[in-house]
């Protein structure tokens, strides 16, 4: 297990960032609109779809950076399922968006493997 540190600093680039601006932006809330978010963001659907997707691509992103091919392999797995759940989801709204999802996952997926 091995760390390259060009990896390590995409990694905290393309993870950190917008994490770091979620929790600035959470904070500058009212009370009502912080328990309005967190009551989404523990919902099933959220969870389902894009907490699927957000665990899926952190997990795979890890086990790239850690040259890690079964974590890589997980974290693709749970990615996966979180874009089919989440395209199917808005299949039920508006069938152009789901093709537009099922197009990213596709893109992410295929980008946790090249890069």
């Amino acid at each position: 297990m091995s760390v390259d540190t060009d990896r390590l600093i995409s990694f905290f680039i393309l993870w950190g960032t917008p994490a770091v601006f979620s929790i600035v932006e959470y904070f500058k809330l009212s009370k009502t609109e912080k328990n309005e978010a967190i009551r989404d963001l523990i919902s099933l659907k959220s969870i389902v779809t894009t907490g699927f997707i957000l665990t899926g691509g952190v997990i795979a992103s890890l086990g790239r950076l850690l040259s890690l091919l079964p974590l890589h392999v997980i974290g693709t797995f749970i990615l996966a399922m979180g874009g089919i759940v989440g395209a199917i989801e808005a299949w039920k709204v508006k069938r152009k968006n789901s093709i537009v999802i099922l197009v990213l996952i596709v893109s992410m997926i295929a980008l946790t493997f090249i890069i």
